[in-house]
């Protein structure tokens, strides 16, 4: 009998480490699913994210037809003296959906290199599912406590493309508005 699997990934994590380790490269997101569905029966895959007004409503459309099932959500300002920064963090929600589906699965896959989820990873083994993290720059409490882990090789990324030039007013190579240059969105997918 094949592996029932449950897929959760942190999209704003796996965007933010992959850039880092590929000089600002994509995960292709459908490759990485179709590597988890040669392990087992992937029963559920969860895509977590944030997302300011429409901008990711072409990837969350692109997550859904091929099998994901997204959860956005708009990310909170913190502004203090020296610095601002938007955050959507989904360590709780991520940690609660595997609490109430974890009865579904025999193994666990955890997009995200975040050592907060330590903890939640050891409950899962606890009950007997495995835990296989694949991500990029994993850290040290996920590498000690998961069952398995493997970095993500350059295969899983998107094909780099030529970059097209900005010129103001006029639309992307992909036909929409450029965005606009004073907005910081962080590490958002």
């Amino acid at each position: 009998m094949a592996k029932r699997i449950g897929v959760f990934v942190d999209v704003s994590n796996l965007y933010y480490c992959i850039g880092k380790k590929f000089s600002n490269r994509k995960l292709d997101y459908a490759a990485y699913l179709a590597y988890i569905k040669e392990l087992g029966d992937v029963q559920i895959a969860h895509a977590y994210g944030a997302q300011m007004r429409s901008e990711a409503s072409g990837f969350i459309h692109c997550l859904k037809q091929i099998g994901f099932e997204p959860k956005y959500k708009t990310p909170k300002d913190y502004h203090n003296k020296e610095s601002f920064r938007r955050k959507a963090d989904w360590d709780v929600g991520i940690a609660m959906d595997i609490v109430r589906l974890i009865e579904r699965v025999d193994m666990l896959v955890l997009g995200t290199a975040d050592g907060d989820l330590r903890p939640l990873v050891e409950w899962v083994k606890e009950r007997g599912v495995e835990v296989f993290i694949l991500s990029c720059g994993i850290s040290r409490e996920l590498k000690e406590s998961a069952t398995k882990f493997i970095e993500i090789p350059e295969s899983m990324l998107e094909q780099e493309r030529e970059k097209q030039p900005v010129v103001d007013g006029q639309p992307t190579a992909e036909g929409n508005e450029p965005p606009p240059a004073s907005e910081d969105l962080g590490n958002q997918a």
